[in-house]
């Protein structure tokens, strides 16, 4: 994953759109603001976006973890509604899962439009008294030199046509089995296996009891989350109601953005460098344009473990740095409801997006630098990005309202022709 630090003062001259649509448009984090614009088409000034500078030497950012640590717990099932997928394994698997003699791990890629999974699965490897007390480090490609050196059993995942063709390399298996498709014909599920593997451990990832099922239209960028119940569901152009705790013990309510015309909304993880660096600009940032009506709320995303539960390590941690770099805005721990809005397949970090104060998304398409030209190719990417991720549900008008100003100027609304 790569991460770069973006100089906000920028963003802060830069002309907003405003967009509210019937259905849900789902605005990926690409690998960062710049990514993202890339792949629109859209215009960016380099000059705009700070290189990555120094890290800020602390434990936030910087220090090692261990991979035996993440992998998948041992349970009685599982179940993946977004794959269509559930499991049971047999009970000497699962009891070497328990031990840590087997990795479970999942894997999972998405298209270039982050609309859809390329593929996912899941792994079963053998892992040794060594690679299960490695620690590695947080950043650069340790995680994957780690999990490259598990001698690998077997896999059971679900592909596209591409990903039909590349088996071998994605699962590092040797031996694929086809077990079934989905319902809609796009994808197909395979038994992975590898030749080289323990006859005895082979066995049980062969005999892993599978049933598979009608997918679940995804909520989340993450194929194997669990659905959430919400009122909010699928809305990305809005932040939706949410109720949740600061890492300062506080209360937050989505009328945080009441306070303030417009809310820069930063989310950010504890072990991001770019992100951790770019906290005291932020702070500057708010001290700055708090009095004309501009505020700065983080949200800190590693707060929350896969399991949907607070990491409460990490909300202590998000409170250490929340104090060493001074930060006066609150720092969020997002909760369910939260991840509901526009915080739904947020995977790339830094993320700054603007919230008005009825929780309305806002998105940067110039800086005040831009001329006529950069901006005109620059909205109309974005139309172009909007329309395309129009549901296929959705029946007559798709954008309802669209408003184009500069950040602290008046809205002008556009027609959109149809």
């Amino acid at each position: 994953m790569k991460f770069r630090t973006q100089k906000i003062t920028a963003l802060m001259a830069s002309a907003i759109v405003g967009v509210s649509t019937l259905g849900s448009v789902s605005v990926m984090a690409a690998e960062s603001t710049e990514a993202m614009a890339d792949q629109a088409g859209m215009v960016v000034d380099r000059d705009a976006i700070a290189a990555d500078g120094d890290a800020i030497p602390s434990d936030f950012i910087q220090g090692t973890f261990k991979p035996s640590e993440t992998t998948v717990q041992a349970q009685d099932s599982y179940e993946y509604p977004f794959i269509g997928l559930n499991m049971k394994l047999p009970e000497e698997l699962l009891k070497q899962i328990k031990a840590q003699t087997i990795a479970m791990i999942t894997n999972e890629i998405w298209n270039d439009n982050a609309d859809a999974i390329k593929y996912a699965y899941i792994s079963w490897s053998e892992m040794t008294e060594e690679q299960k007390e490695a620690e590695v480090d947080k950043m650069g490609t340790a995680y994957d030199d780690w999990y490259n050196s598990l001698a690998k059993i077997g896999a059971i995942g679900i592909y596209d046509e591409d990903s039909e063709k590349e088996l071998d390399k994605i699962t590092g298996c040797t031996e694929h089995k086809e077990i079934g498709s989905s319902s809609d014909g796009k994808y197909k599920y395979y038994l992975s296996t590898n030749k080289d593997a323990d006859k005895s451990l082979k066995k049980e990832v062969e005999e892993i009891d599978v049933t598979l099922t009608e997918m679940t239209p995804f909520q989340h960028h993450f194929a194997f989350d669990q659905p959430q119940e919400t009122s909010n569901e699928g809305d990305s152009t809005t932040v939706g109601k949410f109720k949740t705790k600061g890492v300062d013990g506080k209360d937050y309510t989505e009328k945080v953005f009441s306070d303030y015309d417009l809310t820069l909304v930063n989310v950010f993880t504890t072990w991001c460098s770019p992100c951790v660096n770019e906290i005291p600009e932020l702070e500057k940032l708010y001290e700055e344009m708090k009095e004309k009506g501009v505020g700065v709320v983080g949200v800190v995303l590693d707060t929350v473990g896969d399991d949907a539960k607070q990491n409460e390590d990490t909300v202590k941690k998000a409170g250490v740095l929340k104090e060493k770099t001074k930060a006066s805005y609150p720092f969020l721990v997002p909760d369910s409801t939260m991840m509901n809005g526009r915080l739904n397949g947020v995977s790339a970090f830094p993320e700054t997006f603007f919230v008005d104060k009825e929780g309305n998304i806002n998105l940067m398409i110039g800086k005040e630098s831009f001329d006529d030209e950069k901006l005109v190719d620059n909205f109309n990417a974005l139309l172009k990005v909007i329309s395309k991720a129009r549901p296929a549900a959705v029946k007559g008008t798709y954008i309802k309202n669209l408003v184009i100003s500069t950040t602290m100027g008046p809205g002008v609304k556009v027609t959109v022709e149809k």
